[in-house]
């Protein structure tokens, strides 16, 4: 018996030493975890969609590149193809006479 009031006082002094949470504080806390989740979840998808979009920025770069170099090529053979001297140069292979007056380069 003194054995069984021994562990009730020792069980009743551990009880006062912890303190139980009311249930008021148990919302607060609770809140507070509950708040500390979603902002971890929300980090982690804004994070997620950032790389998302820089991963798409990264393809519009390389698209807008790809399509400058297509265009300074294009450029290139426009200028190529109308050179007064090549379009001389055709206007002889058809029968036409050539008046460097009414040839001009065009751009």
């Amino acid at each position: 018996m003194t054995n069984t009031k021994h562990s009730e006082a020792v069980s009743n002094a551990l009880q006062k030493r912890i303190r139980t949470f009311s249930r008021v504080e148990k919302v607060f806390y609770g809140a507070i975890i509950l708040t500390a989740i979603t902002m971890a979840i929300s980090i982690i998808f804004l994070q997620s969609r950032n790389l998302q979009v820089q991963q798409q920025i990264s393809e519009l770069n390389s698209d807008i590149n790809a399509q400058k170099t297509e265009l300074n090529n294009a450029k290139q053979e426009v200028s190529e193809l109308t050179q007064k001297s090549r379009v001389t140069e055709i206007a002889n292979q058809a029968g036409l006479k050539a008046e460097n007056a009414t040839i001009a380069e065009v751009e």
